[in-house]
């Protein structure tokens, strides 16, 4: 029996209250940890957590295991950066994030992901990731960036 990879793309715009360059951040390695509960990345390079091109650390997932993630593109300028995530035991992952300011002082965040399976248990999760979980997905991190932004901590049990 051969195996056939699937792979899915979706995106979404979420809208955060401060500006780009309060929102940005966030989305780095170390600061994505200041809103989203259980993310604890563990840095590699640079040992510091500094967010930037070249980036690399991993991260455990409760029900996936280990993954590595590496920061190919991180422009503070652009407000734009890409990560590309190795989960071994189930998928390859880019996600490819881009902050432009809205007119409001606000920022539009466009989270793009796209999954390639590595075996059946990928194809597996590929078919689970519908437009309307990744919705709740995006859905989730604009409440929790949103509080995060407005209490200078992370939602409970977010």
């Amino acid at each position: 029996m051969s195996f056939t990879a699937q792979r899915v793309s979706q995106t979404r715009t979420i809208c955060l209250s401060a500006s780009p360059g309060q929102v940005f951040p966030l989305f780095g390695p170390i600061g994505e940890k200041a809103w989203a509960e259980g993310w604890e990345p563990n840095m590699l390079f640079p040992a510091d957590g500094v967010a930037e091109m070249g980036a690399v650390f991993t991260a455990q997932h409760p029900t996936e295991g280990a993954s590595i993630w590496m920061m190919p593109i991180y422009d503070q300028t652009l407000y734009h950066l890409t990560y590309f995530c190795v989960t071994p035991t189930l998928r390859v992952s880019h996600i490819d994030i881009q902050c432009q300011a809205a007119p409001d002082g606000t920022t539009d965040a466009t989270v793009t992901y796209t999954a390639t399976a590595l075996n059946e248990r990928g194809n597996e999760f590929t078919a689970r990731f519908t437009e309307t979980y990744y919705q709740t997905m995006m859905a989730n991190w604009e409440r929790a960036i949103n509080y995060y932004l407005g209490h200078g901590h992370a939602l409970p049990h977010h």
